[in-house]
């Protein structure tokens, strides 16, 4: 962990104003930093975290592995970060609508019930639909019943990274519409550079959170980061298909949330490629999943009528597909390791990334654990929770292999 900031170094660097850093610009000020927030957009949320809808739910399993263990931890946070704000859909947009997340097959509904009999989660966190609930609840039949977060939902996360933004105050300078691509170590500080080597701020602590894009730091080159296309098809309600009107987000292999902006989304795809650009084939594999979600012909009818419409955004993904929330590993000083804190790290330089689909809850409770390894109080997560999400925790496995 960093040494506690002092009052006078609590100045911080903060690249990239998607959820995972707004999160932290909110965090830092609120405990009292001044925080510059670079981003290269006009606008905070423009790449993975500019879809009009995200989904917010918790992972379950049999065995309550740390996937589970901090997914769970990280939703109950950030619900009640969002109570604290205000509330979804009163100081951002969205819906704490419920999610159903519906089994593929029989087998798969023995797995859903088995977990649920396993922990016997409180009925307002998990429960079981069966499939006579589940018909009735998307208004289709549904052969095998599923999951249902009663307190899950969607959000836009543009409009919450813009709320967490509006939280901060004059503790918060925004400079959009830059690129940082340099950071210089010097006098204890970082000097964070532009285009031409402009200098565009410096302070003691810098943290990156600018998602795929990270890698053109040369401190964040190394980590095994990568990308992950996704598509989403955006349905107008007032089509001449009509798409699936909902009262809560369902979810299979795909999703399809309940009308917002007078668009029902449905996605999203994972590819492996960086096109930026809308296909019709990604489309006809959201909507053919769609159909498989919400059977019935005027679902079936979209495929050959919905015109192509949606929005392609890029996730940034580790190969655990876990977070990477603390200090950056100093790739190159790197020798004989043996544990995490053998690990050397760059002074004041820190990470929040690899959110890959579920930014909105790892954000809230990513930048609070970072900001407790700034200022030294005690973390959020229990320590081996902690350890998963290391931003160290690459090379230390690479360090093995090799030794």
């Amino acid at each position: 962990p960093a040494a506690p900031a002092l009052a006078s170094a609590k100045r911080a660097v903060v690249i990239g104003a998607g959820l995972a850093g707004s999160a932290a610009a909110q965090r830092l000020c609120a405990r009292g930093w001044r925080v510059t927030l670079i981003e290269r957009h006009a606008q905070p949320a423009q790449e993975a975290s500019g879809n009009l809808a995200g989904i917010f739910m918790p992972l379950l399993s049999r065995d309550d592995n740390i996937p589970t263990r901090l997914s769970r931890a990280a939703y109950l946070f950030a619900l009640r970060e969002w109570h604290r704000m205000g509330g979804v859909g009163r100081v951002f947009d969205g819906a704490d609508c419920g999610v159903l997340q519906l089994a593929r097959d029989e087998r798969h509904a023995r797995v859903q019930r088995d977990a649920l009999a396993q922990w016997n989660y409180p009925q307002e966190y998990a429960r079981w639909a069966g499939a006579d609930e589940a018909s009735t609840l998307i208004g289709a039949a549904t052969p095998h019943g599923g999951w249902l977060f009663e307190r899950g939902g969607w959000a836009r996360p543009a409009s919450l990274c813009e709320a967490m933004l509006a939280s901060c105050g004059d503790n918060l300078q925004r400079v959009f519409c830059t690129e940082a691509l340099e950071l210089r170590r010097q006098d204890e500080e970082w000097r964070v550079h532009g285009a031409d080597g402009k200098l565009l701020a410096e302070a003691p602590t810098v943290i990156l959170a600018s998602g795929a894009a990270a890698d053109r730091i040369a401190q964040a080159a190394e980590l095994p980061l990568f990308k992950l296309r996704g598509q989403v098809t955006h349905l107008p309600v007032d089509g001449a298909a009509r798409p699936p009107v909902l009262p809560l987000v369902v979810c299979r292999e795909a999703y399809v949330t309940p009308p917002s902006q007078g668009m029902v989304c449905a996605g999203a795809t994972y590819d492996n490629d960086d096109d930026p650009v809308l296909r019709a084939s990604s489309q006809q594999e959201n909507l053919a999943r769609l159909a498989e979600i919400i059977p019935g012909d005027d679902v079936a009818a979209l495929a050959q009528s919905a015109p192509l419409a949606g929005r392609v955004g890029f996730r940034c993904a580790a190969p655990d597909r876990l977070p990477l929330a603390g200090a950056l590993p100093d790739y190159p000083n790197a020798g004989r390791l043996e544990c995490l804190p053998d690990v050397p790290r760059h002074p004041g330089l820190h990470c929040l990334l690899g959110y890959a689909s579920r930014g909105l809850i790892w954000a809230p409770l990513m930048a609070e654990l970072l900001v407790s390894q700034l200022e030294g109080t005690p973390p959020p997560l229990e320590a081996a929770l902690v350890d998963a999400l290391d931003p160290g925790r690459f090379l230390l496995k690479q360090r093995r292999r090799e030794q």
